[in-house]
């Protein structure tokens, strides 16, 4: 196998490993611009909870809709979706 037979993979993994930063990440860095927030308010808990929490339900819509258009475009064509138009 050449390099151009793995190429697919090796996209995937890139993409694989991008994503899983970016879910870690975002709520993380809304959790610490939280923690600091609610350091200078003097309200401890209530910034960080809640902006991580706003990052998680951000990102898993945000999956959601990339999902949802990435199989579309995936689809768009085949057999089994000419009988709907």
């Amino acid at each position: 196998m050449n390099l151009r037979d793995r190429q697919a993979t090796y996209n995937g993994f890139g993409n694989a490993l991008s994503q899983a930063v970016e879910i870690v990440a975002t709520p993380l860095l809304f959790a610490l611009v939280g923690f600091f927030l609610d350091r200078l308010a003097g309200t401890r808990p209530l910034f960080t909870v809640s902006l991580a929490l706003f990052a998680l339900v951000g990102m898993a819509l945000r999956m959601y809709y990339a999902y949802r258009e990435a199989m579309a475009r995936e689809e768009e064509g085949k057999p089994w979706t000419r009988s709907r138009q």
